[in-house]
């Protein structure tokens, strides 16, 4: 099954971790931006590319929550992202 590849818009954004938090700056409009914690946690995914999947997963895994709540809050966060147009186009992975 092909499934979407969720990535961060590497042209549009500068972040670095700081104390288990993301800081980032939207390099089109010099906006910082925050990730909290939980964020943070599937934020290097994202950067390199990874499914919604496999978000969910890792922040189950991570905070030890089922795997609906986690996909709950994953789509609330890509929903945030795809607002401020941080990721790249959806491409396919197998």
């Amino acid at each position: 099954m092909i499934k979407p590849l969720l990535k961060l818009r590497a042209d549009a954004l500068q972040w670095r971790p700081i104390e288990g938090e993301v800081i980032a700056v939207d390099l089109r409009d010099s906006v910082y931006l925050a990730v909290n914690r939980t964020g943070a946690i599937i934020w290097p995914e994202l950067a390199s590319g990874t499914t919604r999947e496999a978000l969910a997963q890792r922040l189950a895994d991570a905070c030890q929550i089922e795997q609906v709540q986690a996909l709950g809050e994953i789509d609330e966060f890509i929903a945030t992202l795809v607002q401020l147009e941080l990721l790249e186009a959806p491409s396919a992975a197998r």
